[in-house]
């Protein structure tokens, strides 16, 4: 059965990197103005999510969500960016300044992420001990 499964996602993931010009709608992001755009694009989808998530969720999936998009931010770029040379955020110059800076940012949103939630669960936990 696990056996299944894995072809199955092996099979969905090889169709979308068929079609994955059809997402696009034939947008391609050809001077640094524009491979710049589409990161602004893609940072204020994600600036929007997280204010959602502030909005409409606890605070433990909030600061949940900070730490898993700082390690992606982080860990991808080092890993996959610099170790191993797969891919870079964009196609151009450009990604030799994004990508330290997103590691940075990332970066914080882990530390951040962390110790609001450390703090949080402490406060939560003295407070328990004391009510008896």
């Amino acid at each position: 059965m696990r056996f299944l499964g894995v072809l199955a996602g092996f099979l969905v993931a090889d169709s979308f990197f068929h079609i994955v010009d059809g997402f696009a709608a034939g947008l391609k992001a050809e001077s640094p103005a524009e491979r710049i755009g589409a990161v602004v694009f893609g940072m204020v989808v994600l600036t929007t999510l997280m204010w959602f998530f502030k909005r409409f969720f606890s605070s433990s999936f909030f600061h949940g969500f900070l730490v898993a998009t700082g390690l992606f931010l982080s860990f991808d770029i080092i890993v996959f960016h610099w170790v191993f040379q797969l891919h870079r955020i964009t196609n151009g110059p450009e990604a030799n300044w994004l990508e330290p800076i997103m590691v940075i940012f990332g970066s914080l949103f882990v530390w951040y992420g962390i110790i609001k939630e450390r703090k949080k669960t402490r406060i939560e936990t003295t407070t328990n001990m004391f009510q008896g």
